[in-house]
């Protein structure tokens, strides 16, 4: 097969096609796995090169989407890892150090020297990117195993919009125990009839409430459960609209707020990178008699603060926002801080 170009590559990742984040990354380590399989390298920092390329791309052409950098910063660690296995180099096992967490430069960008050319490096790294792929086709179902610890009998559960993991993580969990789910609707899609509809279906008592109703339900409510798009490198969200006034509710009443996502969504993004403006026509008829030289302004994206925010379900284990650096750590090569 051909190898494939930036170009190319971001023309296959129009993400208004997939329904779900699940769907983009396993389509973005398909690609980055043809990347790494048809492409002319030779040694590791020429792998390197390209996936950088591939990073900047796709950050100048989709700016609000976080979910195919994530999956190419994580094979970059990936590409470094292995490189360093064939060699037998060692930087620390799989915890770095804290003189190695001190002593690194992420603001400088380099890439570490990989220009040893090893000829089982290629297969090493689509043994490695294989396993990466089963372990987010099942995260899903890793994380809604762990409804049935979450939730407990006659509890009462909030959430906001429509998410499949969110909803995969309580169909689960009734299937043992008996809860009251309360939807809001998140206007201005109003994915949360969807939401009710699907949770109705799967026989949970379900009440749909507007959005301005989230606060005087809140005094009642036992969890807030919800998805997000995006895990932020200080512990806060970056989230579909409608989940920050949920999560002031939240913390205001002392209500603890869970967040369901897998591991691939925790990025290297800070909170200042949040806010992108959608289209007018979200919430402005095409027929309406607003004028065109009125600037209507519609977020994408709600943040959430760390402090709002009580735990993280992932697929490998429960993390505090106070541990996301840790995560990243793991997932992620520091000099990748600044890509």
């Amino acid at each position: 097969m051909a190898p494939i170009s930036e170009e190319a590559f971001i023309e296959k990742l129009r993400f208004e096609k997939f329904e779900s984040e699940q769907a983009k990354a396993e389509e973005s380590l398909v690609l980055l796995e043809h990347v790494v399989a048809n492409s002319e390298w030779q040694t590791g920092s020429e792998l390197l090169d390209l996936l950088r390329n591939v990073v900047t791309a796709v950050r100048v052409k989709m700016p609000w989407e976080t979910t195919p950098c994530n999956m190419v910063q994580r094979v970059i660690k990936i590409v470094i890892d292995e490189y360093n296995a064939c060699r037998e180099v060692s930087e620390g096992g799989g915890y770095q150090s804290l003189k190695q967490m001190m002593f690194v430069d992420p603001a400088s960008g380099d890439l570490p020297e990989c220009t040893e050319t090893i000829p089982e490096l290629r297969n090493r790294i689509l043994e490695v990117l294989a396993e990466h792929k089963a372990e987010i086709e099942q995260s899903q179902e890793l994380i809604a195993v762990q409804g049935e610890s979450k939730i407990h009998n006659d509890e009462v559960i909030m959430t906001c919009g429509m998410c499949p993991m969110v909803l995969a993580f309580l169909t689960k969990a009734a299937k043992r125990r008996k809860f009251h789910v309360i939807v809001a609707e998140c206007a201005p899609k109003y994915d949360g009839h969807q939401m009710a509809k699907s949770l109705c279906s799967a026989n949970i008592q379900t009440t749909l409430i507007q959005d301005c109703a989230v606060f005087p339900m809140m005094s009642r409510v036992n969890k807030v459960i919800i998805g997000t798009q995006t895990v932020l490198s200080n512990g806060g969200i970056k989230t579909f609209v409608g989940a920050a006034p949920l999560a002031s509710a939240a913390k205001f009443y002392s209500v603890p707020l869970y967040v369901c996502t897998p591991t691939y969504k925790f990025s290297l993004e800070s909170s200042e990178e949040v806010n992108h403006c959608g289209s007018r026509n979200v919430v402005v008829p095409p027929n309406s008699d607003i004028p065109s030289s009125v600037n209507v302004m519609v977020a994408k994206f709600d943040y959430v603060p760390p402090e709002n925010v009580t735990s993280f379900i992932t697929n490998n284990r429960g993390i505090a926002p106070s541990y996301v650096y840790r995560q990243l750590s793991e997932l992620y090569h520091p000099t990748s801080y600044d890509l």
